[in-house]
């Protein structure tokens, strides 16, 4: 078996629980490490009247809906919610699945601003994006890390807020994002750090910087990437359809563990899977059971 972990996002934009907690449960029986949960108000593609099951509504079902499996948001938006009202939240699914939570946490970008407007959100730009997330960062360390809370930075008005409820076990808090101001907060506060996409040989060299950052204490690397999975590499690009290869990894199970293992190489310790397109569950178990057996 690899050591490599190996995780999946949850179908969240059908609106459908019952395939979500299908999915769930198949992963989790299947021998999977995680599940993972987007964080958007509005879905990703096809436009803003799809449904969309919200992010961390979400991980507290699944909390009480699986035993083992690790769960996490993959990315929560530092704006969307005050990070106070966020680490009391977190806190709170941990409580429900000790030891098995992972709070990733980035800032979003230029494509965030209508999502944030929309929903009368703070769209933050330039340094202050940075700034708000290390804020942000702060507060959810210092609440799984620190006694009362005290912070006063422009973003938070903190004063003597006690930490509560106190999980057995601290979720792990993750940083995403691959500018130089997150990786700052990321080798400054984080417990590990996502990079989404991007070449295997981009992954070794932000994995080598931030190992100089984080002061050599326990940090996860972790990779995360859309994946068109199919029985053999023709089905596979017969999924992939008309779409643009260079986003995807794209194949059957040889050449999906071929591409997965050179992230593997660069440091990769936990790979995050979103399965592109219309998929099934015998999809899931082609990961499972043909994929993962070839991580090194």
């Amino acid at each position: 078996m690899s050591a490599v972990k190996l995780g999946v996002t949850m179908p969240q934009f059908s609106g459908d629980v019952g395939r979500l907690l299908e999915t769930a449960q198949a992963a989790e029986e299947l021998g999977l490490d995680s599940l993972w949960v987007f964080d958007h108000l509005w879905p990703l593609s096809g436009g803003k009247d799809r449904p969309i099951l919200e992010g961390w509504s979400t991980l507290a079902w699944l909390a009480a809906k699986t035993t083992s499996i690790g769960i996490g948001s993959l990315v929560t938006r530092s704006s969307l919610r005050h990070p106070a009202v966020l680490a009391k939240m977190a806190a709170t699914v941990a409580c429900v699945a000790p030891g098995r939570v992972t709070i990733a946490v980035g800032s979003g970008d230029n494509l965030s601003r209508p999502e944030n407007e929309a929903f009368g959100l703070p769209y933050y730009e330039g340094s202050d994006r940075s700034d708000q997330l290390r804020s942000a960062v702060e507060v959810l360390h210092g609440f799984f890390n620190r006694g009362a809370l005290e912070q006063d930075d422009g973003f938070v008005s903190l004063r003597d807020l006690p930490p509560s409820p106190r999980p057995e076990v601290s979720p792990k808090i993750w940083v995403a994002g691959r500018s130089e101001s997150v990786m700052a907060v990321a080798g400054d506060l984080a417990d590990g750090w996502n990079g989404w996409q991007g070449s295997p040989q981009a992954f070794e060299a932000d994995r080598a910087d931030l190992a100089q950052r984080n002061g050599g204490r326990a940090f996860e690397f972790s990779w995360g990437g859309l994946l068109v999975l199919g029985a053999d590499d023709a089905d596979a690009s017969v999924r992939l359809g008309k779409r643009d290869p260079g986003g995807f990894v794209v194949g059957g199970p040889e050449t999906t563990a071929l591409r997965l293992n050179a992230f593997v190489a660069a440091g990769a310790e936990h790979l995050t899977l979103t399965l592109a397109g219309t998929w099934e569950l015998t999809d899931l178990e082609r990961l499972a059971r043909e994929v993962r057996p070839l991580l090194k």
